[in-house]
């Protein structure tokens, strides 16, 4: 399950969808946003918002 909402967050980053990450934290079943971001730092080795700037229109 933890790996299914993960990839739903890369999936919206590569789709370039902007993110409201506690709304989105919400939506996935996170107790809240810090929850989100602490097991997204588990699998990928850093938080979301910094791996979210390899998708950033530039």
């Amino acid at each position: 399950m933890r790996r299914y909402r993960l990839h739903e967050v890369t999936e919206r980053l590569a789709d370039g969808v902007e993110i409201d990450w506690a709304a989105l934290a919400a939506a996935l079943g996170y107790a809240d946003q810090a929850h989100l971001s602490r097991d997204f730092r588990t699998i990928f080795g850093e938080p979301p918002t910094r791996y979210a700037q390899r998708y950033e229109q530039g």
